[in-house]
């Protein structure tokens, strides 16, 4: 690919990803109530999910890709009613230290997580379907092309949320009073919950 197609893409990915979404709140939540590291695991996950529809966009046909949006609605009810559970279990916590609530929160948690978020959007497949042939042609695909493209969507990606887990940061450090850590667990609580509404209705 030309050094103009790459950079094109990058910006249209990145307006793309950076745009509020549930990837973006997911992140912040985490990141403020967790920590950066936390939410650093939610958006590798969120990333996987995205470079698998990239994938899907570049590999399968335009008719597999129609069939899996329409499973993709019960998957995307699964990861809905996951978020929301967490997010009402999260709204439930008492108040406790950041560091401890860090700890138990395992790797394959919040990539599971992180993919659920970004896997169980089938709007993210028509997205990629509509604005990847503008800078590829999908019937001519290299090798070369195809890891390029998945590359720079999945850094790209990760950026947008890195942006997000920063801003997620900042706020934790301005609220680690133990006196208003319930407060935060409510409002990342209805967030993550906000998150699963917006996965179940997008």
């Amino acid at each position: 690919m030309e050094l103009l197609t790459l950079l094109s893409l990058t910006v249209a990915t990145f307006v793309y990803a950076i745009s509020p979404g549930p990837g973006i709140f997911a992140v912040l939540a985490t990141s403020t109530r967790y920590g950066p590291i936390a939410a650093l695991w939610l958006s590798i996950g969120h990333v996987i999910g995205d470079i698998l529809y990239v994938s899907i966009a570049m590999f399968a046909l335009t008719i597999l890709a129609q069939t899996i949006e329409q499973s993709m609605a019960y998957v995307k009810i699964f990861g809905a009613a996951y978020l929301l559970y967490i997010g009402f279990k999260q709204y439930q916590s008492m108040g406790v230290s950041f560091k401890d609530d860090s700890a138990k929160k395992s790797v394959i948690h919040l990539l599971f997580s992180g993919f659920l978020v970004g896997g169980t959007n089938p709007k993210t497949i028509v997205y990629y379907l509509s604005f990847l042939p503008i800078f590829i042609d999908l019937n001519n695909l290299t090798l070369a092309t195809e890891l390029q493209v998945i590359v720079i969507v999945g850094l790209t990606v990760l950026l947008a949320l890195s942006m997000a887990n920063i801003l997620g940061l900042k706020l934790r450090k301005s609220i680690e009073d133990p006196g208003v850590v319930q407060k935060v667990n409510k409002i990342t609580g209805i967030t993550m919950m906000l998150v699963g509404v917006f996965v179940a209705l997008y």
